[in-house]
């Protein structure tokens, strides 16, 4: 599911094309939009794994310089951890993304992400969740230097589309090589949750969706 180094403009768009193609967090669509709307807490249900990452200090002590870092809750950054990879560091999704935030390879098919500069190996990132972490916390930080993220609604934008964020609601999503009927019929679980049936999805949409499942 971002310069940070990530791709370039033909590399950005096929992956972003394979990424659509799956559930987003890598999870039941239906399911977690249920969790979201029958819980009242403000993360949702935690599962085993998710509640000892929040209990490990290194965990603790990262979220907190990364809230730091970007300005925004350490609440809502768990909440886009959580929506991503259901809070696993090691979760490793069929096209070769990993991570807390799913970090993807800089080429399709590739083992290694480059963020500002630095060249990372997928693995090591999946297994160490103190570099996993800084990894995150750079490549973040980037976005916030760029001024794309402002407050939780540009985070998850950035993460989830990142030439969408910090652009005005009326933004479509689309890329070269990318059309926007094909980014919406990847991505029906916005439409079905906000009653709608476009057949492009905009920055507006969105952040309507974030705000009606009680991310932000």
């Amino acid at each position: 599911m971002a310069r940070v180094i990530r791709l370039t403009e033909q590399e950005f768009s096929g992956l972003i094309s394979d990424l659509i193609k799956m559930t987003i967090g890598g999870g039941n669509e239906e399911e977690e939009e249920e969790e979201e709307e029958n819980d009242d807490s403000s993360t949702g249900p935690i599962s085993e794994k998710g509640q000892e990452l929040l209990n490990n200090p290194i965990f603790k002590e990262k979220l907190k310089e990364i809230s730091n870092e970007i300005g925004i809750s350490e609440n809502s950054i768990i909440k886009l951890m959580k929506f991503e990879s259901k809070l696993d560091p090691s979760v490793k999704n069929p096209i070769g993304c990993v991570g807390l935030i799913q970090f993807c390879p800089d080429s399709r098919g590739g083992s290694s992400k480059t963020i500002n500069g630095t060249t990372y190996r997928l693995s090591e990132l999946q297994n160490d969740l103190e570099l996993q972490l800084e990894a995150i916390k750079e490549f973040w930080s980037k976005g916030k230097r760029d001024g794309k993220i402002k407050n939780a609604e540009d985070l998850y934008i950035y993460n989830f589309f990142p030439v969408a964020s910090g652009k005005p609601d009326d933004f479509i999503l689309q890329a070269k090589g990318l059309s926007k009927e094909k980014v919406a019929r990847a991505n029906p679980i916005f439409n079905r949750t906000l009653g709608k049936r476009n057949n492009q999805l905009t920055v507006g949409d969105l952040k309507q969706y974030y705000r009606k499942t009680g991310m932000v």
